[in-house]
């Protein structure tokens, strides 16, 4: 594999790569596992589609206690850059009322979407709601909650690839690039 691509107009590097990501989602699953087997109740799980999708499918995989998954669709960036506008666009079907709920996200930047769906989740009657995220650039964070369980911290440039796009493509690349320096 190649340390760079091309995806649309831009050239990316590799940041993360593929066996890194697995050691620490498999690290991840094991935390979660410890976390919520104490508790003794089926957390569920909530993938944010469609970035998280890929994290989370090996995320689940990674836990060794019984959950239960759903989905939600938020949406608010265009291109490169945020909307700065949270839309949900799809809404999870299960039931959330007095359970334990995990957010599962790629990437957390501002964290706008997270902080919309965590309230969103509350409001519906969930009775604990904790974080994973793959990805979460600090420097980006404007607000004061805590992310439970992150994968890696990274800088605040845009990044593709295991699960993340740039318009559409990228998704599918096995490792985590950054936008190189122009």
């Amino acid at each position: 594999m190649s340390n760079t691509v091309k995806v649309h107009d831009r050239n990316f590097q590799v940041l993360i790569e593929k066996n890194d990501l697995f050691r620490q989602i498999k690290k991840l699953g094991k935390e979660i596992s410890t976390y919520y087997g104490k508790k003794g109740e089926v957390p569920m799980v909530i993938s944010v589609l469609h970035g998280a999708v890929i994290y989370a499918s090996d995320l689940v995989r990674a836990i060794d206690i019984p959950i239960e998954m759903d989905f939600v669709r938020l949406k608010s960036y265009s291109g490169m850059s945020s909307t700065g506008k949270v839309l949900m666009t799809q809404h999870w079907e299960k039931e959330v009322s007095g359970r334990e709920v995990l957010i599962v996200e790629d990437i957390i930047d501002s964290g706008a979407s997270i902080s919309f769906l965590k309230q969103e989740l509350l409001k519906a009657g969930a009775s604990n709601v904790k974080i994973s995220t793959l990805l979460f650039k600090p420097d980006a964070f404007e607000f004061d909650y805590k992310i439970d369980w992150v994968g890696f911290s990274i800088s605040n440039k845009f990044v593709l690839g295991f699960g993340l796009d740039y318009d559409g493509l990228g998704r599918n690349l096995p490792e985590i690039y950054q936008l190189c320096s122009e």
